[in-house]
């Protein structure tokens, strides 16, 4: 299994360590055709892309697309917010090329509802679940980002509402929430998945050992990670 491309990586708009520079190097050295930069979008307290700096921030990778043009695809994401229970996000002003769908602790939610939904997860999966699929069926979302952190979702009919809409379920090189029973309920539907390094650092652009071994377990066919080949 030989990874194609990493749309989920992270540079120093957000809490990466690298530019978006070093990280479409870091890409063209582990042999990849195409690279997302997707730092963490403006609701996140503790790390989100400041609102004033959106621009900048596309300006960088804008450039980095016409630096790179002919070796590599290089791919504008934003790492969104899910931030109410009516499927709202923090899409911020800006032209994206791959919207990534997560929960973070540290997002401001957009309403004590939500919150208490969020913080007691275990007694509120079914509307964490909705949420999810809310927030799928009205944005274009491609992927959504290690399912199972930070709040507990029902994996089967996330998994159905990723299918239904197009949208990849990401199987985390970082996060290791997503366990191989749960892989195994996603994988009872037709979605399709998507390996991601989650880098926070350039060294770890393109590399996925432990979403590739979770994927081996779980009796992932290669047919269904968009972006692998057999070597």
């Amino acid at each position: 299994m030989k990874l194609t491309a990493d749309y989920h990586t992270h540079t120093i708009f957000s809490h990466g360590t690298g530019s978006v520079d070093d990280n479409v190097r870091a890409a063209l050295d582990a042999g990849l055709f195409a690279v997302g930069i997707a730092d963490h979008s403006i609701a996140h307290m503790a790390y989100g892309v400041k609102k004033r700096k959106v621009g900048s921030y596309l300006t960088s990778i804008e450039e980095a697309k016409r630096r790179y043009d002919g070796r590599i695809e290089v791919k504008a994401g934003i790492e969104l917010n899910l931030i109410g229970l009516d499927g709202s996000v923090d899409i911020p002003d800006g032209r994206f090329d791959t919207l990534i769908l997560g929960y973070h602790k540290t997002a401001m939610c957009r309403d004590l509802k939500t919150l208490y939904a969020f913080v007691r997860g275990s007694r509120h999966v079914d509307a964490v679940t909705q949420a999810y699929m809310r927030a799928i069926q009205r944005y274009r979302i491609a992927i959504v980002a290690h399912p199972g952190y930070g709040v507990p979702v029902d994996f089967r009919r996330l998994a159905q509402a990723c299918a239904d809409y197009g949208t990849l379920f990401e199987i985390n090189n970082k996060h290791e929430e997503l366990k191989i029973e749960d892989l195994r309920l996603a994988a009872q539907t037709d979605v399709r998945f998507v390996l991601s390094s989650d880098a926070h650092s350039p060294k770890a652009v393109g590399r996925v050992p432990n979403a590739v071994k979770i994927a081996e377990k779980a009796g992932i066919a290669l047919s269904r990670i968009v972006n692998v080949s057999e070597e």
